[in-house]
């Protein structure tokens, strides 16, 4: 693996670095490791916001950035370092597997949420609906029943 910045070796990994942004975008990728940021790699507009460029990398640890319509950009998708200079740039490092762990965390399933059903409600769960319906009117506002 490459120490202290240094990148040796043969290109040993592909790695397509993705920016998601809008339709119609001019996007090119420059890095540590394009010519030391010197060099952008024009993305290849894949239909939609999606633009992709494939880079052959040997192992170490790579810092990037986007140039969108002539803004550099770093992904909020993907993880980022701030460098010695204070600019923030997204990074990824490259061992024998390559590594991003993307910084965008799955929701975690949340027990308000209702499902929607999008079609009529057959007799099993109409009834079903009207007796969690009760449940909850009665856990919010119980009703005391009391003899005559």
């Amino acid at each position: 693996m490459a120490e202290n910045g240094r990148h040796d070796g043969p290109p040993t990994h592909a790695v397509v670095f993705v920016w998601n942004g809008h339709e119609g975008e001019d996007v090119t990728l420059v890095g540590d490791f394009t010519g030391n940021w010197k060099e952008p790699l024009k993305a290849k507009h894949q239909g939609g916001s999606r633009h992709e460029v494939e880079v052959k990398l040997p192992q170490g640890k790579y810092y990037y950035k986007f140039i969108v319509n002539g803004q550099w950009k770093h992904s909020t998708a993907s993880p980022a370092e701030r460098d010695d200079r204070g600019n923030v740039n997204n990074i990824i490092v490259i061992g024998e597997t390559a590594s991003v762990r993307p910084s965008v965390q799955h929701q975690q399933k949340d027990a308000n949420v209702v499902k929607v059903i999008e079609r009529p409600l057959n007799e099993k769960e109409r009834f079903m609906l009207a007796k969690a319906a009760r449940c909850i009117a009665f856990s919010i506002c119980p009703i005391r029943l009391a003899p005559k």
